[in-house]
């Protein structure tokens, strides 16, 4: 039993025959006790009959033994049960179905002849082994004349008889049994396959995604727990192809931005190797092939440093610092970029020397990154706005700018490595599509949070946070 199938199988089957095993001896011994209820009900109302007949002989004066025992011999043939009569002193009056008198004090116990002379009913299970071969049902009863007991009538019933009615209902269990596990053992064979076979397809589902198959599905219509299963798995596998397609894109990118620099660094320094550059121009173009070397180690550093961030290895060192003044520092450095576009800038700080408490080297990049995003993707002659709010114990910065309309499935990849916006690749725009992925890698460093948004789709607005106060 190797397989679920199997397994689930030999479960459900044991814990239905289990099931009726248990719900058996229950209803048995349910039964069992009623009729021995039922029998002891009826011992005891026939021996009240006993005793009227008994009461009314006395109350004509004459006790006529012969007629009585005549009598007690009658009952005994229609209760199929043996009767004795014991007075006070032990002596047997009546008997039916008895020879040798002297057997009875034998095997009726003193204390139960007592309490059946101190009023009391007495019932007993046991054996008589000088007169029967098996279990009966015993019940002594007082037989009392003007409310002193004169008599003990003990009335004795087989067992077996009910022991008889107990085994024909074990037989119809034991065939009830048979007939519902077979019932049972098709339905649970059905409702296995069924089960085993979703999970077979779910298995199969993920070998195909294990090889890289990320476009089929699993159909599975049932509103189960299986069927949440598949509908999950069917969003894992779109995800994990929304992942492979950003993976190649991310390629496909570092290999074009690599691709570029390279190749002027070897056209540069193959056209100085065959003279084909002389003189001053060798200068300028090494200060180029300089410059696509720095670019390049500027490329490499940066996905180091963003692979640490992800991996939680980015360390702070946080300290009190005026946030206005970090903002004007790094507006200052796009002032010739921003001149060059005919850019107007609008700026609301908060009131001076206003203190956040970060990492400041880190929200340095973070503010560079912003603005210098801004300032590549703004308009020509358009807008750039940079605003401050109280928000209790944070700040709210604010970085917009004009730009050209950006759907919502763009923004929802603006934070990927290595995306620079497909409305803008084919125009002057250069970096690594880095920037963006560092500044919330950053921020996520810091607990704080950062929105992008977009206003009727002519601004971009990118907002984050900021704690005024030490959050340890």
């Amino acid at each position: 039993m190797k397989t679920l199938f199997g397994k689930l199988v030999t479960i459900q089957i044991g814990v239905l025959i289990l099931g009726f095993i248990l719900l058996t001896m229950f209803m048995s011994n349910g039964i069992e006790d009623y009729m021995m209820k039922e029998r002891e009900d009826e011992l005891i109302k026939q021996a009240k009959r006993i005793e009227n007949q008994y009461q009314s002989v006395f109350d004509r004066g004459i006790v006529d033994l012969d007629k009585l025992g005549m009598e007690m011999e009658i009952l005994n043939k229609y209760m199929n049960a043996d009767i004795w009569l014991i007075n006070r002193n032990g002596q047997i009056y009546v008997n039916s179905m008895v020879e040798d008198v002297s057997k009875i004090q034998k095997e009726l116990k003193f204390n139960e002849i007592a309490r059946v002379f101190k009023g009391d009913t007495v019932k007993r299970r046991g054996y008589f082994k000088s007169f029967y071969n098996e279990p009966v049902l015993t019940v002594g009863y007082p037989i009392k004349i003007n409310g002193e007991v004169v008599l003990a009538l003990f009335m004795h019933k087989s067992i077996p008889e009910i022991n008889k009615t107990v085994s024909g209902i074990y037989k119809i269990a034991l065939l009830a049994l048979i007939f519902s596990t077979g019932i049972a053992i098709i339905m649970v064979f059905l409702m296995s396959k069924n089960i085993t076979n979703k999970i077979s397809l779910i298995n199969r589902g993920a070998k195909r995604i294990a090889k890289g198959d990320f476009e089929s599905t699993i159909e599975i219509d049932e509103q189960d727990e299986l069927g949440e299963l598949a509908t999950s798995f069917n969003e894992m596998a779109s995800e994990l192809g929304k992942v492979e397609e950003l993976r190649q894109n991310i390629i496909s990118n570092i290999s074009h931005d690599l691709r570029s620099p390279l190749t002027s660094i070897k056209g540069f320094i193959q056209a100085m190797l065959d003279g084909t550059i002389e003189g001053e121009k060798g200068k300028k173009y090494l200060e180029i092939t300089l410059n696509e070397t720095e670019r390049l180690t500027k490329l490499t550093n940066d996905i180091l440093e963003i692979s640490k961030m992800q991996g939680g290895q980015i360390k702070l060192n946080k300290e009190k610092f005026n946030i206005n003044s970090l903002i004007i520092n790094e507006l200052d450095k796009f002032e010739d970029r921003i001149d060059s576009k005919g850019i107007d800038v609008d700026i609301r700080l908060l009131e001076d020397n206003y203190m956040v408490f970060a990492d400041q080297n880190e929200i340095n990049r973070v503010v560079y990154n912003l603005l210098d995003n801004a300032v590549k993707f703004v308009k020509p002659n358009g807008l750039i706005g940079i605003k401050m709010e109280k928000k209790k114990n944070k700040i709210a910065v604010s970085i917009t700018n004009s730009t050209d309309p950006i759907s919502r499935e763009e923004l929802k990849h603006i934070w990927d490595r290595f995306n620079k916006l497909d409305v803008s690749r084919g125009k002057d725009v250069t970096g690594f599509g880095l920037g963006l992925s560092i500044v919330r890698e950053i921020l996520k460093a810091h607990d704080e949070d950062i929105e992008v948004l977009t206003h009727e789709g002519e601004y971009i607005e990118f907002i984050f946070t900021l704690s005024t106060i030490d959050k340890k």
